[in-house]
């Protein structure tokens, strides 16, 4: 910094009375000369009903710079805070705004009775079989209904206040500030007891406040693991949970993390090949071979009931986040005698004409912090879908499981996306195999790999290939390439979102 010319700014306990003119005073004195740095605390920073010391200091090198400095009477630590104010022009940090649906008046009755006024036009799209043109009808009856009672609004997000902290507590936390600026003036023993009993009496009542409000929430919600979760990450938050404020415009960065998401792929490939090269590795080929089933064991999907589709919506949350539709499972379920047949319709029409929408292969991407959320890499992304897109998903899902199932097309070994398998039984598996090995005094080796962006580097073509491998049918391919390809992406930060980028490779997440 002193090479640089830059400013230099140290606050801190430095444990070194500065009130006592000693050997440690001294030397922190002759420090600061050399370095060209002033001390500019000079009152008391730390006061007991028997002593008063200053060893909380702020030293700065240019003293012309500073407006105002001292000491903050407060009754947060036996340590009172300092404080500098600096003649600096920094830049500020725009507010975070989300735009969301205004659910303050929404009324689930009245939402449904206004849907049925526009039935007619739900009904024209069971004559219809272009999947494309039945989304772009069912969505505009559903957007144009939603909002009148739940519209779009752009909020801007603010800390939320402590919600077991009381009036009550607030006011006597405001007693208790008032006691300890008494006895700082005074310096009277009376004082002094009478604030350690109001400071004694909030540390009691916000214990017991928060200890409360926690037992009736993990009460409330004993039954749902979920909510639990959600209750115990509240209790320990975690940095992640902070609302992130960017030095840069929000557009900026929005623009930059999506074209970190959709580059990283490539750059992913292009380090694996060039590994390959350098190693002189001969990269294999995983389409080379192909294997054929008998047609009564291929997979070809099947026509979804009305019944079946409203077992999968109402088993799915309501607290999921909605795409960029902004339309969420709640208001779905809300409304879903109404659209129940329009939208089982639309599914099997994806189905048989081996067809997805492209409405739904717009993804929305939140990037979710792993360190400096400022920096694109640490973030990864999380991808936002439209609800309606998922449960033709879970269609597809539970009829493709029942059939690798059935035919016993999925490997033994595979623990991951399978029921009753998980990574506790895979860590059983292979603990109880090493041991058994040990036992018959058998050599032991364990290869553990980790795939870089495993979901996002999936190549279409090899896992396609796949598929029909295990017996997908040309029509399911067909499915599942449609599925796949002609996907897009943007990112949002707070309620900016960022220009679209095609995905070349990699599956939503």
């Amino acid at each position: 910094a002193l090479t640089l010319n830059k400013q230099i700014l140290v606050l801190g306990d430095l444990n070194c009375n500065m009130l006592e003119n000693g050997q440690e005073r001294r030397a922190l004195t002759n420090f600061s000369t050399e370095l060209n740095l002033t001390q500019i605390i000079k009152t008391p920073t730390r006061i007991t009903a028997t002593s008063q010391t200053l060893i909380d200091v702020i030293l700065v090198s240019s003293p012309a710079l500073v407006l105002e400095s001292g000491v903050i009477n407060t009754s947060i630590s036996d340590h009172l805070p300092v404080y500098v104010l600096l003649k600096l022009k920094a830049p500020k940090m725009p507010a975070c705004y989300i735009t969301t649906r205004s659910y303050k008046n929404y009324n689930p009755s009245l939402f449904s009775s206004d849907l049925v006024t526009k039935s007619d036009r739900l009904l024209s799209i069971l004559s219809n079989t272009t999947v494309n043109t039945i989304l772009e009808t069912f969505k505009d009856v559903l957007h144009s209904t939603l909002d009148v009672h739940a519209p779009l609004k752009t909020f801007k997000i603010r800390n939320r206040s402590c919600p077991y902290v009381t009036n009550e507590i607030k006011e006597l936390m405001k007693s208790r500030d008032l006691h300890l600026r008494q006895f700082q003036l005074t310096r009277a023993e009376g004082d002094w007891v009478v604030y350690k009993e109001y400071r004694n009496n909030v540390k009691t009542k916000i214990k017991a406040a928060a200890k409360d409000h926690t037992f009736n929430e993990v009460r409330e919600h004993k039954h749902n693991s979920r909510s639990l979760w959600k209750i115990i990450n509240n209790i320990i938050p975690s940095k992640e949970k902070e609302t992130q404020v960017y030095s840069k415009d929000p557009k900026t960065v929005s623009e930059d993390f999506k074209l970190f998401f959709t580059s990283v792929v490539r750059n992913a490939a292009a380090t694996a090949e060039s590994l390959a090269k350098d190693n002189n590795v001969a990269l294999s080929n995983p389409l080379s071979n192909v294997i054929t089933y008998p047609s009564d064991q291929l997979f070809n999907f099947q026509s979804v009931t009305c019944t079946e589709v409203q077992r999968i919506i109402m088993a799915m949350p309501s607290n999921k986040s909605p795409g960029p539709d902004k339309i969420g499972m709640r208001v779905i379920k809300d409304c879903l005698p109404i659209i129940l047949g329009p939208l089982t319709h639309m599914i099997n029409c994806s189905l048989m004409t081996s067809t997805f929408p492209d409405l739904w292969k717009i993804s929305e991407v939140i990037p979710l912090l792993k360190g400096d959320h400022e920096i694109t890499s640490n973030n990864r992304p999380l991808s936002l879908l439209e609800v309606v897109s998922k449960v033709c998903e879970k269609v597809v899902l539970n009829q493709f499981s029942s059939y690798l199932k059935e035919f016993n097309r999925i490997s033994s070994h595979q623990s991951g996306n399978r029921s009753l398998h998980s990574t506790e039984t895979l860590n059983i598996f292979v603990t109880d195999t090493m041991l058994e090995a040990i036992d018959n005094k058998n050599l032991t080796a364990l290869i553990l790999l980790d795939l870089s962006k495993a979901f996002d580097s999936v190549s279409h073509s090899i896992l396609l290939h796949k598929l029909s491998c295990i017996g997908a049918s040309p029509e399911a391919v067909k499915w599942f390439q449609d599925y796949l390809t002609g996907r897009s992406q943007y990112a949002r930060i707070g309620s900016t979102k960022s220009s679209a980028r095609p995905i070349t490779h990699g599956v939503p997440q």
